[in-house]
């Protein structure tokens, strides 16, 4: 007998980092498969004639290197980490924590406190409450949404200010979130680090996952979709392992079949129900939960910017006056490898209020002329990316997150649709990694 085969469906950051935290075991056969051309999912970049454009995040770690990213891609691997900066992975801070512009006016804070002065008193001691409220765990059956929590207690600026930053961090207003997830966000990223810019933007962390899967003998399949997953006694190949799995290279009318003994499945609840046999029983009432939950769009512009532009730094900036759009980031102010020399990348972020996208394009385009006084003068557009059906910004929305274990031994899923209670983005994903190694290490 060989080592137990451990089969990641999707290169995304939640696959990805699986993978190399069993490839580092060495206990372990580790194949990942993706369907793109590339590796990285939503968490990389494509080269535009210098500029680096990200498939989906904003070359941001929200919460820097106090965050539970960080812990897993720069931690030890005696505190459970992947320690890459073996291979070349480190953040850059940006140059704020966080800004708004309010009456074509630029705010600029350096810290998280540094935003209080922007806003009456009473936020002050307010917030000090919040921080110390218990939120760790969601109430069950909550009914009150964030937007009306937090009315209740500040000032219709600072709720704004907050539901902006919530807009461009996971695509949702507060309204659209239970109250406990809001407040655990809010705790999150007030008592963390100030945001940081991977070193060689996403496309950075990805290449140094891929060296050290490479190091540890693990494979990367490009262009290679999931067919079906049957048990392992389906094929005379397979009946020695616990899966056997349909693979088929893009492009190409058959399948080959390959075993497995674990899967760990990055591409989406909706898309693993698809695959699995009937011979695989789901319980009645996840298969509802991920049917009832709808995958969160968003919209990104990026633009070229003149080097003298007047806003000069690298924080994310929010945009409270505006309807659609949450606000931007300029991350090479932190890293200049991101943009030619002379120039600047930003990239924006809003959520999508409607199903036509093409209409929330052009008002979102004409918000961002509006708000920004410098935008016409010192921007030029690159592209726009819209993230909606099977490319969303989260598979499932910030407080409705759906279980890794689906009741299946053997198979769990990591990624946006199962982050842990209040952690966004990036965060949230690699908050649940552990977990769930740990699990399929127990049950291979």
């Amino acid at each position: 007998m060989g080592r137990p085969k451990a089969l990641i469906i999707g290169s995304g950051i939640g696959g990805l980092t699986s993978a190399a935290m069993l490839a580092q075991t060495k206990d372990y056969d580790v194949s990942v498969y993706e369907r793109m051309s590339f590796a990285g999912g939503r968490f990389t970049q494509h080269d535009h004639d210098g500029f680096q454009i990200p498939t989906g995040a904003v070359h941001m770690i929200p919460h820097g290197k106090k965050g539970p990213f960080a812990n897993l891609i720069l931690g030890s691997r005696k505190r459970g980490g992947l320690d890459l900066s073996r291979h070349g992975v480190d953040f850059i801070p940006t140059t704020n924590f966080a800004c708004q512009i309010k009456g074509g006016r630029l705010y600029q804070a350096k810290n998280a406190f540094g935003v209080l002065p922007w806003f009456p008193i009473s936020d002050m001691v307010n917030l000090t409450r919040l921080l110390s409220k218990r939120a760790k765990m969601p109430i069950v059956g909550e009914t009150e949404n964030g937007k009306t929590w937090l009315s209740k207690r500040f000032s219709k600026e600072f709720v704004n200010f907050l539901d902006s930053f919530s807009n461009f961090a996971v695509s949702l207003r507060f309204e659209q979130m239970p109250a406990t997830s809001v407040i655990r966000m809010l705790q999150n990223s007030f008592w963390s680090d100030k945001p940081h810019i991977p070193k060689g933007g996403c496309k950075g962390v990805i290449d140094g996952l891929r060296k050290d899967l490479k190091e540890n003998g693990a494979r990367v399949k490009l262009s290679t979709e999931i067919t079906e997953i049957l048990p392992g006694s389906a094929e005379e190949s397979t009946k020695d392992n616990e899966f056997c799995v349909g693979i088929r290279r893009r492009g190409r009318d058959s399948s080959i079949w390959v075993g497995a003994d674990a899967i760990i499945h990055n591409g989406g609840h909706p898309n693993l129900l698809k695959v699995l046999s009937d011979d695989f029983e789901v319980k009645e009432e996840i298969t509802e939960q991920v049917n009832n939950t709808q995958a969160v769009g968003g919209i990104g512009f990026c633009f070229a910017l003149k080097e003298n532009v007047p806003h000069q730094g690298s924080g994310v900036t929010v945009l409270p006056e505006i309807d659609r759009v949450g606000g931007y980031v300029i991350p090479s102010f932190s890293d200049p490898s991101l943009a030619p020399q002379g120039q600047h990348l930003m990239i924006t972020h809003q959520y999508v209020p409607s199903s036509d996208v093409k209409s929330e394009i052009e008002k979102g385009r004409e918000e961002l002329y509006e708000a920004i006084p410098w935008l016409s003068d010192y921007g030029e557009e690159i592209c726009v990316h819209s993230y909606h059906r099977n490319w969303p910004c989260n598979r499932a929305p910030q407080g409705s997150e759906l279980p890794a274990d689906i009741g299946i031994e053997g198979i769990r899923l990591v990624g946006d649709g199962v982050k842990s209670h209040g952690w966004m983005m990036i965060e949230g994903i690699s908050s649940n990694i552990s977990n769930v190694v740990n699990e399929i290490k127990k049950e291979i």
